[in-house]
C-alpha cells in the first residue's frame, strides 16, 4: 500500500509529473486522493454502489490514459472530474444504470458513516440514518441538470467557475440551476445534516478501487496521447 504520509505530502502537479516520468506506481495516490469524490459524484447522478466503483475505475484509467493532456490550466480534480461527469451522464443517456431499492442504497451509503462517529447511542444511529434517508431522497428527486450542479457546488465544494467547465455550461446557468436546486429541497434538511455525510465512501472500498486501476494502467504501460474519450 502507498505510504500514507506520501499520499498527503505531495501536490497534484508533482505527482503527475513523476507519473509521466515513468513512476508510474505513484498515481495510486491520485486514485486515493479523489475517490470520494467521485464516489459521491456518481452516486449523485443516481447510479448504485457497484455501478459507482466501475465508473470510478473507468475515470481513473481515461485519466492516466491522457494524462499528457493534462495541461494544469484548471486544478486536477477538475480535469478528472469533468471526465466523470461525463461519463455518468453518458451512462444515463444510454440507460446503463441499475437502481437500487432503498434499504440498499442506505445500507451501503450509511453504515460506513455511522460506523466512524465511535459509539453513538442507539437514538442517534436512528435520527442519522432518518435524517440521511430523507435527504438522499430528496436529492434523487431533483431533476438530473439541477441534482447535478448541487453535487458540484454543495456536496463537493467547487467554485462557480469550476462547476461550469465540469459541467459545460455558464457560471451564470450554474447559479440558476443551483438556486431552483435548493428551492426543491426541504429547508430543514440542508439545515439539520452536514454535507460531507452525504454520500460518504466507505474507505474499506477504496483498496479495490485502486487495485483494480492499478492492474489496468501497469498493463497499459506509459501515458499515451490521445483525446479523453
Amino acid at each position: 500500500m502507498m505510504n500514507q504520509v506520501m499520499t498527503g505530502t505531495l501536490p497534484d502537479e508533482t505527482v503527475i509529473g513523476r507519473v509521466l516520468a515513468g513512476d508510474t506506481a505513484l498515481f495510486e495516490i491520485l486514485i486515493r486522493r479523489y475517490n470520494p469524490g467521485l464516489y459521491k459524484i456518481a452516486r449523485g447522478f443516481g447510479f448504485s454502489h457497484h455501478d459507482a466503483e466501475d465508473l470510478l475505475q473507468e475515470t481513473h484509467v481515461a485519466a492516466y490514459q491522457h494524462l499528457a493532456q493534462f495541461g494544469g490550466r484548471a486544478a486536477y480534480k477538475t480535469w478528472l472530474s469533468k471526465i466523470m461527469v461525463h461519463k455518468c451522464s453518458y451512462q444515463v443517456r444510454h440507460g446503463h444504470r441499475r437502481h437500487e431499492q432503498p434499504a440498499d442504497l442506505l445500507h451501503e451509503t450509511l453504515q460506513p458513516t455511522l460506523m466512524s462517529t465511535g459509539n453513538p447511542q442507539p437514538e442517534a444511529v436512528a435520527l442519522n440514518r432518518e435524517l440521511a434517508a430523507i435527504i438522499e431522497h430528496s436529492i434523487q428527486q431533483i431533476p438530473l441538470p439541477y441534482r447535478s450542479v448541487f453535487i458540484l457546488r454543495e456536496i463537493e465544494g467547487f467554485s462557480v467557475a469550476d462547476t461550469a467547465a465540469i459541467a459545460g455550461i455558464s457560471p451564470t446557468n450554474v447559479k440558476v440551476r443551483l438556486n431552483r436546486a435548493k428551492a426543491l429541497l426541504q429547508k430543514e434538511i440542508e439545515q439539520v445534516y452536514s454535507r460531507p455525510e452525504i454520500y460518504s465512501f466507505n474507505l474499506v472500498y477504496c483498496d479495490a478501487i485502486v487495485h483494480g486501476c492499478m492492474e489496468r494502467i501497469r498493463a497499459l504501460g506509459a501515458p499515451p496521447d490521445g483525446a479523453v474519450s
